[in-house]
């Protein structure tokens, strides 16, 4: 049973000097907006995100037009147990973070380098799982190039 996974790390979030949870800026909401139109035909069944702002941001405006509410999951190895226990065979979505999105991504069985600069938010990795420590991990881009 193949199981997509699509990692994306959050939207540009606003430059706000000392807070460590911003919205997102206006770059930020136009590519949350893109990905709805990317990913709204992809039949994703679940969306996970962290517990800050820019991740949900990230996530809403495709979560509202699927009709889904976002999964709030903090810990990487929760993130994969849950995917693998309740959405096997689908696809979902996960909305992470510089740190996350690699570790998932090596969770699932790839130790390749799926490094992510801090300025870059055009990166959309799809991970096919093709059972347990086998998968293929392609990267994407989308929206403008950061």
């Amino acid at each position: 049973m193949t199981t997509t996974v699509i990692l994306i790390r959050h939207a540009e979030r606003l430059a706000t000097p000392g807070n460590n949870n911003p919205h997102l800026s206006a770059a930020g909401k136009s590519r949350a907006r893109l990905l709805l139109h990317v990913l709204s035909q992809a039949e994703v069944s679940a969306i996970y995100t962290s517990e800050f702002i820019r991740t949900k941001e990230t996530a809403q405006p495709l979560a509202e037009a699927l009709g889904l509410s976002p999964i709030e999951a903090t810990d990487v190895q929760d993130i994969k147990k849950d995917i693998l226990l309740n959405h096997a065979g689908k696809t979902v979505l996960v909305v992470g973070h510089t740190n996350t999105v690699p570790e998932v991504i090596r969770l699932f069985g790839d130790n390749s380098s799926h490094e992510i600069g801090e300025n870059e938010f055009d990166n959309m990795f799809v991970a096919t799982v093709l059972g347990e420590d086998r998968v293929r991990v392609t990267r994407l881009k989308y929206g403008d190039r950061t």
